[in-house]
């Protein structure tokens, strides 16, 4: 009997390659941090404010990349995006001021990481109908495991050949892979070979689902149009910035508590493994328990670690409020997709998640700048690890008031355009 795997489940392979090596590589950066401070004396709220301008960069990028993935295919848009996030870490290794740091952060690098999650969730959105939440949760999970993977070797390099060096292997690796992963992806069912999404094909009551159904949904701006639209946006932007003050202080942070540089490193491996776990976890949940429900489950999880991370002293706690503040802030992550195809659907699904990462770079290249400044200020990350749990919360009672508008009739719904049936 011959064994077949949808291709569905070889893009979110792909996917997961791919948000891997970018993901796990930029947020690489916490552990680079401690390096730049005692070579150049750079300030906190210096050094953090580059990865704040990346984190805004990348959102504003992620844009017009939605807009390309939608019409021109992922392929070339992630192979192109590997190409200038591999240069951009390379050039790294030249760094020797603090200017070449934020133009890289925010220049080369920001629109490499651009291509690294809304032109893959919602390529994976388009080959799945059954175990979407899932396939999402998988295909997303690089953005913690990547720190969970990257983070022993990216410690190791650093040791013994130095931050520069680091920074040259790390860009070559990073485009070789991502670029490689790139290959293997294709827009939809219908570009690759005519073949219909993952449980379409074995629908429970054997209906043939119509070839336009992955494009269903609303445009970009009629659902710009929507109230809901706005508070979906806000709910994620503060998420993201509550999120991004561990993502980019986590080393800093446990090392201002007096550990070494060997505990720091063992939370971010903890923090990066929690949130490979947390995306696949919650991604079966959703499946069952639909989006906003487990959205909520797991940025409860994230509030309640986060504050316990805040005001924990053994090394060994820090070590596990690490961890189970990945899996909830990691399990919040397909939500972004699977809430937003709850609510808008298909249609312009690359367009609307780039529209999403714009607001929450915007948004979120507040939570580094911010929290580096607080230290500058106070001595001490704790009060703005506690006002990121603060926002956690906030960002769960928006998630409330969420209720999807109506649709547009199947009949409104455009035909392909030229660019669409290319795929790659």
């Amino acid at each position: 009997m011959r064994f077949h795997v949808h291709y569905g489940w070889v893009i979110t392979a792909a996917s997961f390659v791919i948000g891997i090596t970018a993901y796990g590589v930029y947020y690489a950066f916490t552990l680079f941090y401690p390096f730049l401070v005692d070579d150049f004396g750079w300030s906190r709220t210096a050094i953090s404010g580059a990865l704040s301008l990346g984190m805004l960069a990348y959102g504003t990028l992620a844009l017009p990349i939605g807009w390309c993935v939608d019409r021109l295919g992922p392929r070339i848009t992630i192979a192109m995006g590997g190409l200038l996030f591999g240069l951009g870490t390379f050039l790294g290794s030249r760094v020797t001021e603090l200017w070449h740091i934020y133009a890289l952060y925010g220049g080369l690098t920001a629109m490499g990481m651009g291509t690294a999650w809304a032109p893959l969730v919602s390529t994976i959105s388009r080959w799945f109908v059954r175990r979407r939440g899932l396939a999402i949760g998988i295909g997303s999970i690089g953005g913690g495991t990547g720190t969970f993977l990257m983070a022993p070797l990216v410690s190791y390099l650093l040791v013994h050949y130095g931050w520069r060096q680091t920074y040259a292997i790390m860009g070559i690796l990073s485009a070789a892979l991502i670029i490689g992963a790139a290959m293997l992806m294709w827009r939809d069912p219908q570009s690759k070979n005519r073949g219909l999404p993952y449980g379409a094909e074995h629908d429970e009551r054997q209906v043939p689902v119509p070839a336009a159904l992955p494009a269903m949904g609303m445009s970009l701006n009629q659902a710009m149009r929507t109230r809901v639209f706005w508070i979906y946006l806000l709910m994620f932007g503060i998420w993201w910035f509550g999120g991004a003050i561990v993502y980019v202080q986590l080393a800093p942070f446990i090392l201002e508590k007096g550990f070494d540089f060997g505990l720091a490193s063992w939370a971010v491996i903890g923090f990066g493994a929690g949130n490979g776990v947390g995306k696949v976890l919650m991604g079966l949940l959703t499946d069952r328990l639909g989006g906003r429900l487990t959205y909520r489950i797991a940025t409860l999880l994230a509030a309640v670690s986060m504050a316990a991370l805040a005001l924990g002293q053994a090394p060994e706690h820090l070590v596990v409020f690490s961890l189970v503040f990945g899996i909830g802030f990691g399990g919040g992550t397909p939500q972004l997709t699977t809430i937003a195809v709850d609510l808008f659907g298909l249609r312009s699904i690359g367009t609307l998640m780039g529209t999403v990462m714009v607001f929450m770079g915007l948004m979120g290249s507040g939570g580094p700048v911010f929290s580096g400044l607080i230290f500058d200020l106070t001595g001490s990350y704790v009060p703005a690890f506690l006002f990121g749990a603060a926002l956690f919360g906030i960002s769960i009672s928006l998630s409330f008031t969420l209720r999807p508008p109506g649709m547009p009739s199947p009949s409104s719904v455009p035909q392909p355009l030229m660019g669409d049936a290319a795929g790659g």
